[in-house]
C-alpha cells in the first residue's frame, strides 16, 4: 500500500501481507521494551500468521475511516521497521476528533523519529482527514513520551486516574490534545 503519510527520514503505511514477518519480528524484539507502556501485549503479536490476518481488518478499519493504525518505516535504501504509530477513535459530527498512539523500538530511540512521526500523523490528521482535534495520553512517568508531545505542540488539559489497563495495572495518565487552529467545515 502507499503511504499513508511521509516524512523527512519516515513512512507511515499500513502493514501489508509480505510484511508479517518483519513485524512479528519487531514485537519479538522489542517485547520488554513495549510492556511497560502498552496494554498486556497478547502472544499473537510476535506470530507471522496473526500479520497476515490482521492486514485485512487494518485495511477495512481504514477504508471505512474509522482507524489509521499502521507501521513507521525509515525512509533508507533499506526501509527499517523502527515504530508502530495509530490514529483511532476517529469521530466526525460535532467532535472531529481522534486518538493518537505510538510506540518506538528500543534500538530507534533518541533519534527524534518519534517526535517528527508525530508531527507528520497531526498534519495528516488536519490536513487529509480534516480533523479538528488530536489527543493523546501518557503515563506520568514516561517523560519521553510527554517531551515528545509537547514538543510537538501538544497542550496538557487533564490528569486521568486508573485511566488505562496499562501492563496488567490501572496507570494514571496524563491528556493532552492539540487542536487545528485553521480547521474549516
Amino acid at each position: 500500500m502507499d503511504a499513508v503519510f511521509q516524512t523527512d527520514r519516515l513512512t507511515f503505511r499500513l502493514p501489508e501481507r509480505g510484511e508479517a514477518t518483519e513485524i512479528a519480528a519487531f514485537y519479538a524484539t522489542n517485547w520488554d521494551h513495549l510492556q511497560p507502556w502498552s496494554p498486556t501485549l497478547h502472544p499473537v503479536l510476535a506470530r507471522e500468521a496473526f500479520w497476515r490476518d490482521e492486514v485485512d481488518r487494518r485495511r477495512l478499519e481504514f477504508e471505512a475511516g474509522r482507524d489509521a493504525r499502521g507501521f513507521l518505516w525509515t525512509r533508507a535504501k533499506e526501509p527499517e521497521l523502527v515504530g508502530n504509530l495509530s490514529l483511532t477513535n476517529i469521530s466526525r459530527g460535532a467532535f472531529h476528533a481522534c486518538t493518537l498512539g505510538y510506540a518506538l523500538a528500543a534500538s530507534a530511540q533518541r533519534r527524534g523519529y518519534m517526535q517528527e512521526a508525530v508531527r507528520g500523523s497531526v498534519t495528516y490528521a488536519f490536513g487529509t482527514l480534516r480533523l479538528h482535534r488530536v489527543m493523546a495520553g501518557y503515563v506520568p512517568r514516561n517523560r519521553r513520551s510527554a517531551t515528545v508531545l509537547r514538543r510537538a505542540g501538544f497542550t496538557v488539559e487533564g490528569y486521568a486516574r486508573d485511566y488505562l489497563l496499562i501492563n496488567g495495572h490501572w496507570e494514571d495518565h496524563i491528556l493532552t490534545a492539540i487542536t487545528n487552529p485553521d480547521w474549516d467545515e
